[in-house]
């Protein structure tokens, strides 16, 4: 039997009545449905709007479990698995159609945070780090410094891993696992359920934002912590403060100004993979490899080439190597001297906080985190009910005594730091392992005070700014500065 356009739309109607009367659910949420999407979605859809791509129109139990075909809330839910991409369940169902994928994706660093982990347990005396983050453990109380660095990164620093859903802020706020890359977030809400084959740069900066690599590249800086300085001055400062602290805006990476996105650069197998092959500045732009080999996406036997997006569809000329002093360029990175500017804070001081005092603290309210700016505010403006000092592991969601505050003693970002890196190379670094740890506990006695890193740990590391442009008047000056201070002892990269 064929029905009509209007005798489908009253079908529906008269469905979505009928689950509201034997009660189901009752949220007024009209979406208007493919035939497809409809069959898919079965009586979620009476609830829940969604957007289908498709490539997944699937019934919705087939990834969340439950049951689709009842009008009952409690009987629907039953069984329901909330973040099927999670870690934790992303192989049985992500995996049963993309194996291979969730395979190497799992594998990652990217994923791991291997060697994020390593660098700053060993920096505190661990002599080897567990194969999964999810073998460190949060502590109410530190005994050591091992224990309490893991509490850190537990508590704090891993609420960028793919396990958590980031922060609390409109932009930062995500999925996990897969999702987190491949589902659009909008205002801190799941936008649709069409994934993205080829994430936007709104999914790197859910992670890649603040002082960390990739906000750089939009040419965003921080700005200080102490809420009371911010111009232009504004009232509705939440609605600034996407990323849980406003930004000056620098100078952006000049591929930026360009239209190209990251996953230009950083493609699958460098995101994904556990053996990414990296895609370097020669590789598009020295004729000499040009004309041995064309990386993905450009083309031309010869001067001009071009470079076509399969990400973006955008089309740009490529400039190749020229200047003499391009001559050299394996011993000395691209960004010693095209890095317009840099984050360079020293020294990070990070202090657990587990009393309530917190007049002392208050110029660090605004770090960058949801549940410190929460705490501290609730104490400082004294307008409302006081927040007990608990911070969340980020992996599972469950309070601990104390709260992880951070703060520098010096943020610039004009000033290089330039070193050598494990292959003799000249390139740009950052104070990165400048770290001091501090624990405070609840009757305000010091049981940690300034833990610094092992010596001899380089606390500087190379780190590439994405911040490329025009080489500009004093390049050169910033080398010679550097060849200046070196030449009578070699660099250790340390501070």
């Amino acid at each position: 039997m064929m029905f009509t356009s209007r005798q489908y739309t009253i079908c529906l109607m008269t469905l979505a009545l009928l689950l509201l009367l034997s009660g189901g659910c009752s949220e007024e949420r009209e979406a208007a449905v493919t035939k497809e999407q409809q069959t898919a979605a079965g009586s979620c859809i009476s609830c829940h709007r969604m957007e289908l791509d498709k490539n997944h129109q699937l019934a919705c139990t087939s990834c969340h479990g439950g049951k689709g075909d009842t009008g009952s809330q409690q009987q629907a839910h039953q069984d329901l698995v909330a973040r099927p991409a999670h870690p934790d369940t992303a192989a049985r169902y992500c995996g049963s159609c993309h194996k291979d994928a969730v395979g190497m994706v799992t594998g990652s660093k990217h994923y791991t945070l291997e060697k994020h982990i390593t660098l700053v347990r060993e920096a505190f005396g661990a002599t080897s780090s567990p194969e999964t983050p999810l073998l460190l453990k949060p502590s109410a109380a530190p005994q050591n410094e091992i224990e309490l660095t893991d509490d850190l990164l537990r508590r704090r620093c891993l609420r960028c891993h793919v396990y958590a859903e980031g922060d609390a802020f409109s932009r930062v706020e995500r999925a996990t696992g897969c999702a987190a890359c491949h589902l659009a977030y909008e205002g801190g809400r799941l936008k649709s359920h069409s994934f993205l084959a080829k994430p936007d740069d709104s999914r790197c900066l859910s992670c890649h934002y603040g002082s960390h690599v990739g906000f750089d590249y939009y040419g965003r800086y921080e700005h200080d912590y102490n809420e009371e300085y911010r111009t232009p001055y504004r009232q509705d400062t939440m609605a600034v403060r996407e990323f849980g602290v406003e930004y000056h805006e620098l100078e952006p990476d000049v591929h930026r100004l360009a239209g190209m996105i990251c996953i230009d650069c950083h493609d699958s197998g460098q995101i994904m993979g556990s053996k990414p092959n990296r895609r370097t500045c020669s590789a598009c732009h020295d004729p000499k490899e040009l004309q041995n080999h064309l990386p993905d996406g450009v083309a031309g036997t010869a001067e001009p080439y071009s470079y076509s997006s399969a990400a973006t569809g955008l089309s740009l000329t490529l400039p190749v190597f020229k200047h003499p002093a391009h001559s050299g360029t394996d011993k000395i990175s691209c960004q010693a001297c095209h890095a317009r500017w840099t984050f360079n804070d020293g020294e990070t001081y990070l202090m657990r906080i587990d009393h309530e005092d917190f007049d002392d603290f208050s110029r660090l309210s605004l770090d960058g985190s949801f549940e410190v700016r929460e705490i501290i505010g609730s104490h400082i403006d004294d307008d409302g009910d006081l927040l007990e000092p608990f911070m969340s592991d980020k992996f599972t969601g469950r309070p601990y005594p104390g709260i992880w505050v951070k703060g520098f003693s010096e943020r610039r970002w004009e000033r290089f730091i330039l070193m050598r890196d494990d292959d003799g190379v000249l390139t740009t670094g950052r104070p990165i392992l400048d770290l001091s740890l501090s624990w405070i506990d609840r009757d305000e006695a010091v049981h940690f005070d300034n833990v610094r890193p092992l010596p001899g740990t380089r606390l500087i590391r190379p780190y590439t700014p994405h911040t490329i442009g025009a080489a500009g008047l004093y390049y050169q000056q910033r080398i010679n500065r550097f060849l200046e201070s070196n030449a009578q002892r070699p660099s250790t990269g340390t501070k």
